[in-house]
């Protein structure tokens, strides 16, 4: 593949009604589908949602960057080592997705991305974290980040200096404990912790307790075999994720997290006794099994 050709394969779809991408809102886009390039590049104005994955790419095609009003571009599973600095030319880049590349450092250029929302950087082993943060800090409307499965054992404290995440994704890593100045985060809402046997949570509830504004934590698939007793210091914590753990009981002190609305434990050995047992009347507790 040259790299002014897109493979025969790509999609672009004409946003009609482009709502949103990110948050609750809907994304409205036309079912107009362009079978060849020369098509699609004729209405390049109008294209907004361009989906690359799963391409085999090793590079970027310089068309790429023709699409200047792009606002969501998928560039996950392909074989991408590095990302042109032309990526400055997608000033309207509001969602973009690098999951599953071979990606190490992102291009000192993603700074001018500065409508840029949510960045799916899940996946890639060998990305310089420190390097990655420090464009990332420059990113003014970055709201969403994943970093799951990049081989992270050690959080660095410069993540705080992306300063308006409101959901954070450090799954699939070996991280044992949050950076001490993580509740810098002041903007956190959503926190996932999935699939890190080496995360310990008690050890870690009290700077979790200090993110104010965090209402959603996930820890799930992490081995844990108790709830600590200390969890009563979530009390901010409306939405708490436990699925597929090895918790076999509900302590006490999960009565005083006056916020909780949803405990989920789906997937845990707890006694079937507990399917009937409601610690508070507005909470919600899910104790699905997989048998």
């Amino acid at each position: 593949m040259t790299k002014s050709n897109f493979p025969i394969s790509v999609t672009i779809f004409l946003a009609v009604q482009f709502i949103s991408i990110v948050g609750e809102a809907q994304l409205s886009i036309a079912n107009t589908e362009f079978k060849t390039l020369a098509t699609a590049f004729a209405h390049r104005e109008e294209a907004t949602w361009l989906d690359l994955s799963k391409q085999g790419l090793t590079e970027l095609p310089d068309s790429l960057f023709a699409l200047v009003n792009l606002q969501y571009l998928d560039l996950g599973k392909n074989n991408l080592t590095t990302i042109s600095g032309k990526i400055k030319n997608l000033k309207k880049l509001k969602y973009l997705v690098l999951s599953y590349n071979q990606i190490k450092q992102l291009p000192d250029e993603m700074r001018e991305l500065t409508l840029l929302q949510s960045l799916y950087l899940d996946h890639n082993k060998n990305l310089e974290i420190d390097q990655a943060i420090i464009i990332l800090a420059n990113l003014p409307s970055l709201k969403m980040l994943s970093l799951a499965g990049d081989n992270i054992s050690v959080v660095p404290k410069s993540i705080t200096k992306v300063k308006r995440l409101e959901t954070l994704d450090f799954s699939e890593n070996t991280i044992t404990s949050l950076p001490t100045n993580i509740p810098e985060l002041r903007q956190l809402r959503v926190l996932y912790i999935n699939n890190d046997a080496f995360f310990n949570l008690e050890k870690n509830i009290r700077l979790i307790s200090k993110m104010k504004k965090l209402k959603e934590l996930h820890i799930e698939n992490d081995g844990i075999t108790s709830l600590p007793h200390n969890i009563n210091e979530l009390k901010q914590v409306e939405y708490l994720f436990l699925v597929g753990n090895k918790i076999s009981e509900i302590p006490a002190e999960v009565n005083e997290m006056k916020r909780l609305r949803i405990l989920d434990l789906s997937d845990n050995p707890l006694p079937p006794l507990l399917d009937e047992r409601v610690l508070d009347p507005k909470v919600i507790i899910r104790l699905n099994r997989k048998n």
